[in-house]
């Protein structure tokens, strides 16, 4: 009987809720420290989902960004340019490290993350427990990945450390498994729960946008909109989306359902794998959104840089007549759903770009201190992707390199290699920069 009820118990993942209320003393909007940009450059990145292969491929880009100078005569590189970095899931771990270290980080995060082991911290073999555990709700619970993020990586930080830190500002987001909707960890969506957005722990957010359902089991969030001490709420501008207005749907049920009394976060892949509808929704905030004014108003070119590193096509289930198994079945049935909403996801950020292009223009040009050329502004979107490898070899070795959170050396090698070379060779990534980096001047478009 005793053994029953101790098999019982360890079966039984659960995560508290580690979000506070929001008292009224901490319910104003507070605003990033982060430095206005110099340059007349901005750099925002988007790191897909995938686990460690995501994060090692991002890791190429970024790394790449940090040996390109920004301009002549200053010691500012491209990654000093970056003003804002959306990640999600194993993009998401190095998006909000990037946040809060900023480009001198980029050398631990090699060290902290990608050449050390976090899948030992985590349940993995297959047991009678392990498999009543993820039929309960997941495997593991915050005292796994969690807490070894916290450990390794953000060393106790919070989502209020990202403003005071050196990074730029991050976009963020899990699914909300209630509404089957997106989650952002900014302070918008934590007013929408009454709850206060500065001590929430980083490590519980990546957690969230990083938990694979079943082996994860979700982050809790408890939600105090219905006792909320604000008086009046900040009313949301319509979407003009129908996925914005899902969302904004959403953050209003938090406060009139009476069964939403906790939030059930998992993988923010599931809702948003490239990241890119968290970014557009930031950038149909007021202008300059999310540019800061003071570097908005004398940029003369925005680089959007998505690096998707979950797009993989190919493998061996159609060489023959036979199959394909239920690991592979299963594993191009995922891809497929993903893939298909990430790829209208990049026409979706194709075509908000030229909008936002438009909308910073009006705001830089229609003031009476407008600068003489503030109509003069480039937009590029940029987009790389494992699945425009070409060689065979690589390609078979990509599809080998299924969603885990730990990589081998030589993996990780492989895949920082391959993000640093796309990005090198992209055709706009050259007209902007040249082959040998040289700045060069871009008309407006």
């Amino acid at each position: 009987m005793m053994l029953a009820l101790g098999l019982c118990a360890c079966a039984s993942p659960s995560n508290q809720p580690s979000n506070l209320p929001l008292a009224e003393t901490t319910a104003s909007l507070h605003t990033s420290s982060f430095p206005d940009e110099t340059g007349s450059t901005a750099i925002i990145l988007a790191f897909s989902g995938g686990g460690a292969r995501s994060a090692a491929f991002g890791y190429g880009v970024l790394s790449a960004l940090a040996e390109q100078p920004a301009r002549d005569g200053t010691a500012l590189t491209l990654a000093d340019q970056v003003a804002a970095v959306a990640g999600v899931s194993g993009g998401g771990i190095l998006a909000a490290h990037f946040a809060l270290y900023g480009p001198a980080g980029l050398g631990a995060f090699r060290r902290d993350y990608l050449d050390q082991d976090p899948e030992a911290a985590l349940r993995t073999a297959i047991t009678p427990v392990n498999l009543l555990r993820g039929y309960r709700g997941g495997v593991n619970d915050l005292t796994g990945f969690g807490a070894w993020l916290d450990t390794h990586l953000y060393h106790g930080a919070t989502l209020g450390s990202l403003g005071r830190g050196k990074g730029p500002l991050l976009l963020l987001h899990a699914t909300d498994l209630y509404n089957r909707a997106p989650f952002a960890f900014d302070r918008a969506s934590f007013r929408a729960i009454c709850s206060d957005y500065d001590s929430f722990p980083l490590a519980h957010a990546v957690a969230a946008s990083s938990a694979v359902p079943v082996l994860f089991a979700p982050v809790v969030l408890e939600n105090f909109s219905p006792d909320c001490p604000l008086s009046a709420r900040k009313a949301a501008t319509p979407g003009r989306s129908t996925l914005a207005r899902h969302v904004e749907e959403s953050q209003k049920r938090y406060e009139t359902e009476a069964d939403l009394r906790y939030l059930k976060l998992l993988d923010g892949g599931l809702v948003d794998n490239l990241a890119v509808h968290n970014l557009v929704r930031a950038m149909n905030r007021p202008t300059p959104a999310p540019l800061r004014a003071g570097a908005a108003r004398h940029l003369q070119r925005v680089i959007l840089i998505v690096a998707d590193a979950s797009l993989r096509i190919g493998g061996d289930l159609s060489k023959t007549v036979e199959g394909p198994g239920a690991v592979d079945t299963i594993t191009a049935s995922i891809d497929a759903m993903i893939d298909t909403g990430s790829r209208t996801g990049l026409d979706m950020l194709e075509h908000e770009a030229g909008l936002w292009r438009e909308r910073l223009i009006r705001w830089r040009c229609g003031g009476k201190d407008a600068e003489r050329d503030c109509d003069r502004l480039d937009v590029t979107v940029v987009r790389l992707s494992l699945a425009d490898v070409r060689d065979a070899a690589e390609k078979a070795r990509i599809l080998q390199l299924s969603y885990k959170l730990s990589l081998k050396a030589d993996e990780v090698d492989f895949l920082f290699g391959l993000g640093r070379r796309q990005l090198l060779a992209n055709a706009d990534y050259r007209r902007l920069f040249g082959a040998r980096g040289a700045l060069r001047t871009v008309a407006a478009r």
